[in-house]
């Protein structure tokens, strides 16, 4: 998930996997792809596309939620992580070569390290940043289209599962196994359109039995929607900034 997909920005180098997501494939006519093919294909329906998501999943006990458009050059998303007195929620915006944050002070301390003060201070208004900074490159990454192909990566072998329905649209499940920074690798499946370009539908991490494991559960929909944030007026500004 996005937020600390962050947390898995170490995953893959993207310019190698995608150059090899994208190899292209020639099947005889009438011939049923394979599981490999399949993953491949729509992996590829990924890149510079627009797409909305929302995704939820525990990690070491804590619940985060996300949910978003994701453009090719600029996206928003909404974040909540943890729960009670401990709950970071925040709002992110990328605009190209910049990047807006709002969010509570716990959030601005966690996810762009402002001292109690600062957050305190700033908490409730737009801050933003330059959307290339290092410092903050875990949490950009995932709120861009591009960023949503390095997050469906999986490993094979991968297999086909049973043909199934999710909101009545027809889907085959494509099984692998994903690496998420700090945890074992784990099962995890990918449902596609059957029919036409198979834009991903639903993605789940699995336990050992092939159910899923409440990890990650991400919903995918609106793919090649229009994705134009408007910028807020930010009140500080981080870092040198391109363009200001």
């Amino acid at each position: 998930m996005r937020v600390q997909r962050g947390l898995r920005a170490g995953c893959l180098t993207a310019a190698v996997a995608l150059a090899a997501l994208c190899a292209a494939s020639t099947l005889p006519a009438g011939a049923a792809p394979s599981a490999r093919t399949l993953y491949r294909e729509a992996l590829a329906t990924t890149d510079e596309w627009s797409v909305h998501y929302a995704s939820g999943g525990t990690i070491a006990k804590v619940p985060i939620l996300e949910s978003g458009d994701a453009g090719p050059a600029s996206g928003v998303q909404e974040v909540l992580v943890g729960r009670g007195t401990t709950i970071d929620i925040a709002e992110l915006i990328v605009i190209g070569d910049i990047t807006y944050v709002k969010g509570n002070a716990r959030a601005l301390q966690d996810l762009i390290f402002l001292s109690p003060s600062q957050a305190a201070a700033s908490a409730g208004k737009w801050i933003l940043f330059s959307t290339d900074n290092p410092t903050f490159s875990q949490v950009v990454v995932g709120i861009r289209s591009r960023d949503v192909a390095k997050e469906l990566v999986m490993k094979g072998p991968f297999t086909l599962g049973r043909k199934r329905r999710i909101d009545g649209i027809e889907v085959d499940a494509i099984r692998g196994t994903q690496d998420l920074p700090g945890l074992k690798p784990m099962r995890a499946v990918l449902y596609v359109r059957a029919d036409g370009a198979h834009r991903v539908v639903e993605e789940d991490t699995l336990n050992a039995k092939g159910k899923p494991n409440g990890i990650e559960h991400t919903i995918y929909s609106d793919w090649g929607e229009t994705v134009r944030p408007s910028a807020p007026q930010a009140s500080l500004s981080i870092g040198k900034v391109s363009g200001i």
